[in-house]
């Protein structure tokens, strides 16, 4: 067979035009696959409902991204207790058959199978009533469900009632009940902490217990009162400061679903609805934010009537209740958020900052980091040296510390003692790095808060 040339020249009133044949190739190769396939599939169809195809009622759902997965696995759980499962077919082209495409999935610890490429032959268990559920692939996770089912009178709102249950089983026992992850979907490993691990004080930790800790079971309560089933809690502050810690803290003590989403996690319009409507379907749902001045480019100050600022104004307050759901939001400059996100109960009703350590937080903070190296350091002066520095910052100066100690033994971890000296010089270099840092900068105040922690 003669070997096809690498590109097909056409001649034309506006010149010669080249085309590679090799895509050109794979192009019409996958459309009359296509075709084929779908023809194939369809006469499997018809000759399964003793029908012709078109007399059948087909709807479609999409899905684009890892939510496919935790819907599928509701989706099979509702199918295999309520249908018996006749065949389950797959074609390449034409007549010839292949093999089902299943992807295997972990979450959570937990494997499963979901469908990829395949069509399912289905009886109820009941009345025996056929329908048939097949499985798209565009990409890996973006998948186009179709559901056939009988148009007759006796079959009618077949497809409601399933997928009523399909949204029953997704909300109460689905993959994500309870669940910690991440707005990709991704199950979150939450180091354990306890307010024992954070420095904070009496007025923080009283809002945080009123507006989540303690919220979180009386919903019910504030609801039957009429009162908003939700809440909002903005925390402030320095980097470094503890905001992050709280955050782990709080999902430590609250059992329930948790849907947390990083400054890079929202980049479209149509994200944040998103984020939200899953966050009702699977409430209570605690909802966190970190770093939300950068969400986006949530900054009216800089980008007036920013799309995903609307959206986001419109999910916290908007037409949709967001009963059973707590956003717990950080940001490092408060200063940067608009108005009607930072200062709008039913939004944001409380807020809580996180300020740099006073000086006896500052030695309480290196006493505990000092703890497991027994060292006996007299930490007054340090302590008067490291004002406005943040807890991260505080620990860094321990951990140089220890690794002046560390090399001064040869390594040997069995000789090491952080003395005196060791934590006096671990802060005379992090000074003159800060120094150096801000005058590069051109900073002449001696907070560090845009540098350190």
């Amino acid at each position: 067979m003669p070997q096809a040339p690498d590109d097909l020249k056409i001649d034309s009133p506006i010149g010669e035009i080249t085309i590679p044949t090799e895509p050109l190739r794979e192009v019409l190769q996958y459309l009359g696959n296509t075709i084929e396939k779908t023809d194939q599939i369809d006469t499997s169809i018809s000759e399964f409902f003793a029908t012709d195809i078109s007399n059948l009622e087909v709807k479609h759902r999409d899905y684009s991204g890892r939510e496919y997965i935790m819907w599928a696995y509701s989706l099979l759980h509702i199918l295999e207790s309520e249908y018996e499962t006749i065949k389950i077919e797959n074609h390449k082209y034409g007549n010839a058959e292949t093999p089902p495409i299943w992807n295997e999935e972990t979450f959570n610890d937990f494997k499963f199978k979901i469908p990829y490429k395949l069509t399912m032959f289905l009886r109820h268990r009941s009345d025996g009533h056929p329908l048939v559920v097949s499985f798209w692939p565009y990409e890996q996770y973006e998948i186009d469900i179709k559901f056939y089912f009988e148009t007759s009178p006796e079959y009618g709102g077949r497809y409601t009632e399933l997928w009523e249950k399909v949204k029953t089983h997704f909300n109460t026992e689905g993959l994500l009940k309870n669940a910690k992850f991440t707005a990709d979907f991704r199950f979150l490993e939450v180091p354990e902490a306890g307010w024992n691990d954070i420095i904070v004080d009496d007025a923080a930790m009283e809002v945080i217990n009123r507006h989540i800790i303690n919220f979180v079971p009386h919903m019910n309560v504030f609801q039957e009162k009429n009162l908003r089933a939700s809440r909002g809690v903005l925390i402030t502050g320095p980097p470094g400061t503890g905001k992050t810690l709280c955050c782990n803290v709080v999902m430590n003590h609250t059992n329930i679903t948790t849907i947390y989403a990083s400054r890079d996690a929202i980049k479209h319009e149509g994200q944040i609805t998103a984020l939200y409507k899953m966050a009702r379907h699977l409430s209570p749902t605690l909802v966190i934010i970190e770093d939300i001045d950068t969400l986006g480019g949530l900054d009216r100050m800089e980008v007036h009537d920013h799309p995903l600022l609307g959206e986001f104004l419109n999910a916290l307050s908007g037409v949709e209740r967001n009963s059973g759901v707590i956003t717990l939001a950080t940001t490092n400059y408060p200063q940067h958020l608009d108005w009607a996100l930072a200062d709008r109960p039913g939004r944001f009703d409380s807020r809580v900052e996180f300020g740099y350590p006073k000086p006896e937080a500052r030695k309480a903070i290196l006493t505990k980091y000092l703890e497991p190296f027994s060292a006996d350091i007299k930490l007054s002066n340090i302590v008067k040296k490291t004002e406005e520095f943040s807890g991260a910052y505080l620990q860094e100066l321990v951990q140089n510390a220890f690794m002046l100690a560390f090399e001064e033994s040869g390594f040997d971890e069995s000789k090491t003692r952080i003395s005196q000296t060791h934590m006096e010089k671990a802060l005379e270099i992090l000074l003159a790095q800060r120094a150096m840092a801000k005058k590069e900068r051109g900073v002449s105040d001696t907070s560090g808060s845009e540098l350190y922690g």
